[in-house]
């Protein structure tokens, strides 16, 4: 990052203090800006073009103005005490670089929750997958608990939001391992500055970013390094690349799983309408131990496994606070889950319609396998699809062996052209066939589709009551699940 001379504690301190997002229109920006605005500053900022719900949302009902259009006047003319800069609007962007041209005060939105934050205790769910899950978890259960903050990357289906500004003693943050700015590499949970971290697993992602998993895992090497003596950790003890990390600090520890020995291990998992288990508290008190109480029951609406990890993790934190069993279990019911992330939204003519954003082979498999429980399970020969957009064509390159693996579950694959994101089409390396063809030689039904209007064509032409299909798309495709919802 360009040398800057200010102090952005001083900055925030002033009264009436103006900042410009720029970008302003992401989930996770939009859900800052508010948060900014709650906290008193004057908000305004600017995107490429229309915003769309649920942003525009969640701005427009807080009166938050913005430029549809980047133009280095509308930087100029907003005179802002601060710009927040979105990681994906670079030097290209005219605001960006009349912003680094003048020198002006910038920064990301994980260096300003932290500043808007930093008299609560932070907690900060970080790992591969179940982020924004788990994070939606831990707002909803500190919510109702405590009045507490939080700021999720996705939409809470309990409120139709995803931040929430509370006044209690915790704030949640969901910490992505993503840049913080175009030009700071540095992944934005280091800047929340954790008091509680919650790992959920590591794998490798983001190869645009980071080499190879030994760069990854030293990123969440340093994150544990930088945690305070009297902070906490809180990890997945299932995790093999977690747990070796975590064994290097001395800081204090809980680990919650289901297969390995853990602080929280949970047990009798009934996977139906509702997700149903047991937990052995290890902490249980000496009377709990000698009646033989140490596990303690618990549902949650959420399916699969992988919604077993991120309960544990939130139960986890909350007993280690000090909150019961009694003051957790209706709450963890209630929570409906974030949008996009196993989101039914229609079941129309008997075919239900399921919109995910997984797009990492584990969370794509752990998708199909807890839809083929929830849904399909035998002897029952309706068929459970899966229509696949891959997104970025580094990330695609990086993990297709283990992508072409992921569709098992699957009776019916349709794979779309590849999203590039941020990417250019230029710099392909691998191609919406290439990924077809992997996943055809591990799955005999895998079709190519050029556009949302094929796919739809099939879907329409093939799906037959009692069929379940699960979008999981992050770039063009995600409007599909509600134009197949509007077509059947």
């Amino acid at each position: 990052m360009d040398d800057q001379n200010f102090n952005l504690d001083e900055i925030l301190s002033k009264d009436g203090a103006r900042i410009y997002f720029i970008g302003i229109g992401g989930i996770a920006m939009s859900a800052a800006a508010n948060l900014a605005k709650s906290k008193g500053y004057e908000v305004l900022g600017s995107d490429s073009a229309a915003v769309y719900p649920p942003a525009k949302d969640m701005l427009d009902g807080n009166e938050i103005k913005y430029f549809t259009g980047y133009d280095a006047r509308h930087a100029e003319s907003a005179k802002a005490d601060l710009y927040i800069l979105s990681a994906g609007e670079g030097r290209d962007n005219p605001e960006v670089r009349y912003i680094v041209e003048n020198k002006l005060p910038r920064a990301g939105f994980a260096e300003l929750l932290y500043e808007l934050y930093k008299d609560t205790l932070r907690v900060v769910v970080a790992g591969t997958h179940g982020k924004s899950t788990t994070t939606g978890l831990l707002g909803h259960l500190f919510r109702n608990l405590d009045n507490s903050s939080f700021m999720a990357g996705a939409v809470l289906q309990n409120y139709q939001s995803n931040f929430h500004d509370g006044d209690g003693h915790y704030a949640v943050f969901e910490g992505d391992e993503y840049k913080e700015e175009f030009d700071d590499p540095t992944p934005k949970f280091h800047y929340y500055k954790p008091d509680i971290l919650v790992l959920t697993n590591l794998e490798y992602d983001h190869p645009d970013q980071f080499a190879s998993l030994a760069d990854l895992e030293q990123e969440f090497l340093q994150l544990i390094d930088s945690m305070p003596e009297d902070g906490l950790i809180v990890y997945n003890a299932d995790d093999a690349a977690l747990s070796k990390l975590v064994h290097r600090s001395n800081i204090a520890t809980i680990s919650f799983g289901m297969e390995n020995d853990a602080d929280f291990q949970a047990n009798s998992v009934e996977l139906g309408v509702n997700t149903k288990f047991h937990v052995r508290n290890k902490h249980s008190n000496d009377v709990v131990r000698a009646l033989g109480l140490q596990d303690e029951e618990y549902q949650i609406q959420l399916p699969g496994k992988m919604n077993v990890y991120n309960a544990l993790a939130a139960i986890a934190v909350l007993r280690t606070l000090g909150f019961s069993r009694e003051n957790i279990v209706l709450d963890l019911l209630s929570y409906q889950g974030v949008k996009r992330r196993f989101e039914v939204i229609a079941v129309k003519n008997g075919i239900t319609i399921i919109d995910d954003y997984a797009h990492h082979p584990t969370a794509v498999r752990e998708t199909l396998e807890a839809a083929r429980l929830k849904y399909c399970p035998p002897p029952l020969a309706s068929k459970l699809w899966a229509v696949f957009e891959p997104h970025t064509y580094s990330r695609t390159k990086a993990v297709l062996p283990d992508l072409a693996k992921s569709f098992n579950a699957a009776d019916e694959v349709l794979i779309s052209e590849i999203y590039p994101a941020r990417e250019s089409a230029k710099d392909a390396s691998v191609t919406s066939q290439d990924v077809a063809q992997a996943l055809g030689l591990q799955h005999g039904h895998v079709r190519l589709v050029h556009n949302k209007q094929e796919a739809l064509g099939i879907l329409k032409k093939e799906a037959k009551p009692g069929d379940v299909i699960v979008i999981m798309a992050v770039g063009s495709f995600n409007r599909l699940a509600y134009e197949l919802r509007d077509l059947l």
